[in-house]
């Protein structure tokens, strides 16, 4: 029951992240302004912000809940399954923003929400080791 519920949120996290790379890119930067617009202020650089911390942090939940989900398997396939499941959705995305106008796609990006999985799988990881 406890890997079906974490299928689950990974699902939810995955159908989340199609939803928020897949729309107007003026609309995800309008919606961003409460993260960005203080960032700024700061003199943190908005598209390294966006670009890099977000394309890595927004993959982190589907990492954990995949390594989650993959509890019964060794530490290395957790890390290793998980990573796909990031750098497979990742290219689906990637691939259909070819196909916007308003959406820019990049390898770099590609590489960043694989990272971004590889991180939160093995935090997730690390977590059910110390439990």
């Amino acid at each position: 029951m406890k890997h079906k519920f974490w299928w689950i949120v990974a699902a939810l996290v995955s159908m989340w992240l199609l939803w928020m790379t897949l729309r107007p890119q003026e609309r995800v930067t309008a919606d961003l302004t409460y993260i960005t617009t203080p960032a700024a202020a700061r003199g943190i650089s908005i598209p390294f912000l966006i670009s890099f911390l977000g394309n890595i942090a927004v993959f982190i939940p589907l990492g954990a809940a995949a390594a989650f989900a993959l509890s019964g398997k060794s530490l290395k396939t957790r890390v290793l399954a998980s990573s796909a499941i990031g750098a497979a959705l990742s290219a689906v995305i990637e691939l259909t923003q070819l196909a916007i106008p308003s959406r820019v796609s990049g390898f770099d990006d590609w590489l960043l929400n694989t990272a971004g999985t590889f991180i939160g799988a093995v935090i997730a990881v690390a977590v059910n080791r110390a439990h």
